[in-house]
């Protein structure tokens, strides 16, 4: 307001009153007061209004939070061009939490207790971790929903699918508890979900997944990228063939009469120990001279963990790993590896204690590459029911029968059946989702790229143990070992070489995580106020 405004409203003002005053002049006393109270009423009634107002305002502004409108409309989280409610971000930060909840005290997680109260690890409360998460998952999303349709890219059948199906498996969900869609959403991702933002969410997540295997699989690959790569890594690339078991050289603590824990004493922990070097000795000993019996038996009698068969990618975990993928190992090698903790000593700080804490006791058979091809292999499971016995009196520890002729029965009425509608993979795929106790059932019974050892062993033996059975083979194969019936159709076999397909897959994925890497520096990503309206189921 300007110096001249003021002064001219100021002597407005001035010049109201002398016309109010020279109007009460010639009134009488009484009028006087009559005409200052009703002056008086009129400048309450001028407050009461500007109160209503403002109540008012506040009354519409609450009902406007509880409704969910700001919680929805508002952005919190900005992607480049987009933007995402609170809302929106609570959907990834419920998910990951939903996912963890049973598991909780594994993760050291109190669930009565608030996220924001506990922490995930050092310096970072379990509300910022999960915080954390939904952000970087939702930026992910969001840079590759954008990068997809700059691209014109488009969703495909099976895509709109995906999502239909997530959509029915939320309806069968509210029916089977008898409640609504609205009220398991609200359950599941917060008070102020809806139907629409749930299904526009898993929309970008289908084609977020979607473009991003599009992306990878448009890397192409040479014969010379899979050698250049197979030579620098070979490692772990090859498969191993080798045993391996853990030997635990720790003495047990015990419990006192008030149960209070009892550390072991230093004969108990030097007598461990040695018992330990000794079973180890045995046991190497046995690997050596090839005694399977011995070998076999040392393994129950002691209860050992097993570490064989880890898979390459991951032996830098192990203390064994260097010893195996020594390029002068040679079949029916054996060896005793140390597992040992360091700490620091009480008496100096700056001397370090090692701690022999068990062994490894390791046999070396064979390292190959992998030169055979994957298998695209259909199958149905069929467990067979246990058999009740009609003694009332029968022995608790008497082994369990299971009825293996009904079940094979079943199966071949299954494979009938399948060979009925048509002998092909979608015919299969229409009889083993419904019938199928197999992990792939969820797939129509299909499992990709199968290699040796990746499904049990009588369908391993079936595929790789002889002759390799041709495209369209099948067959109902007996499992006494798992108690059930297998039937299995080769649909086909993958083009490259086993190893050939793991390296073309991790040279793509490289190429994948650098053009991401590269892309998403194109992407500003920001936060507001309103990302605290979050709602934690």
């Amino acid at each position: 307001m300007s110096e001249q405004t003021s002064k001219n409203e100021k002597a407005m003002s001035k010049r109201k009153q002398k016309q109010l005053d020279h109007a009460l002049a010639g009134l009488s006393g009484k009028e006087r007061r009559a005409a200052e109270e009703k002056k008086r009423e009129k400048r309450k009634m001028r407050v009461y209004i500007a109160i209503g107002v403002i109540v008012a305002v506040l009354v519409a502004g609450l009902l406007t939070w509880d409704s969910g409108i700001i919680q929805s409309h508002a952005p919190a989280l900005t992607v480049g061009n987009e933007s995402y409610s609170s809302v929106e971000v609570g959907y990834y930060f419920n998910s990951t939490y939903n996912s963890i909840y049973s598991y909780a005290s594994y993760y050291g997680l109190d669930t009565s207790v608030s996220l924001k109260e506990q922490e995930a690890y050092s310096g970072c409360t379990w509300y910022d971790y999960l915080l954390d998460s939904a952000k970087e998952s939702l930026t992910s999303i969001s840079i590759l929903v954008q990068e997809g349709e700059a691209a014109g890219y488009e969703l495909s059948e099976d895509g709109e699918a995906e999502i239909e199906e997530a959509m029915e498996e939320l309806a069968e969900e509210a029916s089977e508890n008898g409640v609504s869609e609205a009220y398991v959403l609200r359950a599941y991702y917060g008070r102020f979900m809806t139907k629409k933002i749930y299904k526009n969410l898993v929309r970008e997540s289908v084609y977020a997944s979607e473009y991003a295997e599009y992306v990878t699989d448009s890397f192409e690959v040479t014969e010379d990228d899979l050698e250049e790569y197979y030579e620098e890594n070979a490692d772990t690339i090859d498969t191993y063939d080798y045993e391996c078991y853990l030997i635990d050289a720790t003495a047990d603590s015990t419990t006192d009469d008030e149960g209070n824990t009892v550390d072991p004493t230093e004969e108990e922990t030097a007598q461990a120990l040695e018992d330990a070097t000794n079973l180890a000795d045995e046991l190497e000993a046995a690997f050596a001279s090839d005694d399977d019996d011995t070998v076999a038996t040392l393994v129950a009698e002691n209860d050992l963990s097993s570490y064989s068969g880890i898979s390459p990618s991951y032996f830098s975990s192990y203390d064994f790993g260097e010893w195996l993928t020594d390029s002068e190992r040679a079949e029916g090698d054996t060896t005793i590896i140390t597992v040992s903790t360091t700490s620091t000593s009480d008496d100096d700080e700056e001397e370090e204690v090692e701690t022999i804490t068990g062994y490894y006791v390791l046999k070396f058979n064979s390292r190959v590459r992998d030169d055979y091809y994957g298998v695209n292999l259909y199958d149905i499971e069929l467990e067979a029911e246990e058999v009740e016995s009609e003694d009332e009196d029968e022995d608790e520890d008497a082994e369990t029968t299971y009825d293996m002729d009904t079940a094979l029965e079943n199966i071949t009425v299954y494979r009938d059946l399948w060979l009925q509608l048509g002998g092909d993979g979608e015919s299969f795929a229409s009889v083993a989702t419904t019938n199928s106790s197999s992990s792939s059932a969820s797939n129509g019974g299909l499992t990709e790229n199968v290699y040796k050892g990746k499904m049990t062993d009588v369908i391993d033996e079936w595929l790789f143990g002889g002759d390799t059975p041709e495209v369209g083979s099948y067959e109902i194969l007996e499992d006494t070992e798992n108690n059930c019936y297998y039937l299995v159709y080769i649909d086909s076999y993958q083009e490259l070489y086993y190893w050939q397909t793991t390296a073309k897959s991790s040279i793509q994925s490289d190429r994948y995580s650098d053009w991401y890497s590269e892309v998403s520096e194109n992407y500003e990503v920001s936060t507001t106020a309103f990302l605290s309206t979050l709602t934690v189921i």
